[in-house]
């Protein structure tokens, strides 16, 4: 592979991850509308309860996974450009400054549903209240 077919690979992973992406901020959008009609709505009903909750923890999973795959897609083009470089090929500088930020190895990345970003961490804790509090806590 030369250094453009890897960035046009970058590039297709990207663009379905956005579409994704999209989709899950909608799905995200529809968890917090249920949370909060199950409150308005449904506050006695235990099995009302339990859907509305393991939608939202179902919403918040793939989220998780399309972070995963994003994450995962730039360690291995930041590894399939570090390669590339190993073999020979003289990179571009702005490839050689993106496989020296992403850290790129001979290793090959290993894919993970746990976010190394604590930014991320802390956008799906908040979401995970955000749709949790209003199912389960107590109506005043």
């Amino acid at each position: 592979m030369t250094e453009l077919d890897i960035l046009m690979l970058q590039a297709q992973n990207n663009q379905g991850t956005g579409m994704y992406s999209v989709a899950m901020a909608f799905s995200i959008w529809v968890a917090f509308r249920v949370s909060g009609i199950t409150r308005d709505k449904y506050s006695d009903n235990l099995i009302v309860k339990i859907a509305a909750t393991g939608f939202g923890l179902t919403t918040l999973f793939f989220f998780n996974m399309t972070y995963a795959f994003w994450s995962w897609n730039m360690a291995a083009t930041a590894h399939r450009l570090a390669e590339l470089q190993v073999s020979g090929t003289e990179l571009s500088a702005v490839a050689q400054g993106f496989v020296e930020n992403m850290g790129a190895t001979a290793t090959v990345p290993s894919f993970s549903m746990i976010p190394s970003d604590p930014v991320a961490v802390i956008l799906q804790a908040s979401i995970l209240v955000l749709i949790l509090l209003p199912i389960w806590a107590p109506k005043k």
